[in-house]
C-alpha cells in the first residue's frame, strides 16, 4: 500500500501505515494489531517529540523508564537528547499521531526522513539507514550507551562511509540540521 517517496500513506509492516496528516502536520501510525508497532531505542541531538494515542496501548520508554499510554493520558513529549522507543501490544490495534519541536519545519523534515526511512530497500542496509540518521537528526541508542560513540557512528558511517561508496538518500529534500555542524566562522 502507497510510496513512501510518492504517496501520503503507506505500509511499515504488516496491518501497520504511517500517514502524513495536515492542519495541523502530523504523521500517524496505525497499527490493527496483526504484527506490533515497534521504533527502536533512539534518541534525538536537536528536536523533541510529540506522541499522543488515539486508540489502543502504546508502550513508551525514556531512558529506561517504560510508560503504559492510552488516549486519556494525553499529549507524551521526550525532550531530545532522550533515548526513547515505542511499541504496541501484540494483537492490539493502536493510533498514534507525532508531530516534533520546536517548529512546523523540523515535522516537515521528519516527515522526509520516515520517507527515506520507509523507502524500498532503506531498511534492509545498514549503510543507507545510517545514512538517512544521518540527514534526520536519528542516533541509535547501543547497548554501551555511550553517546559520543552513537553519534560518532551516525558521522563516519552515514555521512562518510556511505557517502563516499555510492549511496545517497531517496528523498534529496532531507537536509542536514546545521545546528549538528555550524558554519565555521571567518575571521
Amino acid at each position: 500500500m502507497g510510496d513512501p517517496l510518492r504517496d501520503d500513506s503507506w505500509s511499515i509492516g504488516k496491518g501497520v501505515t504511517m500517514t502524513i496528516l495536515q492542519n495541523p502536520l502530523r504523521t500517524r501510525v496505525h497499527a490493527t494489531g496483526e504484527e506490533p508497532f515497534l521504533a527502536p531505542p533512539h534518541w534525538h541531538l536537536w528536536h523533541e517529540e510529540h506522541h499522543i494515542i488515539l486508540k489502543g496501548r502504546i508502550r513508551l520508554t525514556q531512558n529506561g523508564v517504560t510508560h503504559v499510554l492510552g488516549p486519556e493520558d494525553g499529549e507524551a513529549v521526550t525532550p531530545p537528547g532522550v533515548v526513547h522507543s515505542l511499541e504496541s501490544f501484540p494483537g492490539e490495534e493502536v493510533i498514534i499521531e507525532e508531530t516534533t519541536r520546536p517548529s512546523v519545519e523540523t515535522t516537515a523534515q521528519k516527515i522526509i526522513f520516515f520517507r527515506n526511512m520507509f523507502a524500498p530497500g532503506v531498511l534492509q542496509s545498514f549503510l543507507s539507514t545510517m545514512q538517512v540518521f544521518y540527514y534526520g537528526d536519528a542516533y541509535p541508542a547501543t547497548p554501551l550507551g555511550i553517546r559520543w560513540f552513537e553519534w560518532l557512528m551516525v558521522v563516519v558511517i552515514g555521512g562518510w562511509v556511505a557517502g563516499l561508496l555510492g549511496y545517497q538518500i531517496p528523498d534529496k529534500r532531507l537536509r542536514l540540521d546545521e545546528r549538528r555542524f555550524p558554519p565555521s566562522k571567518k575571521n
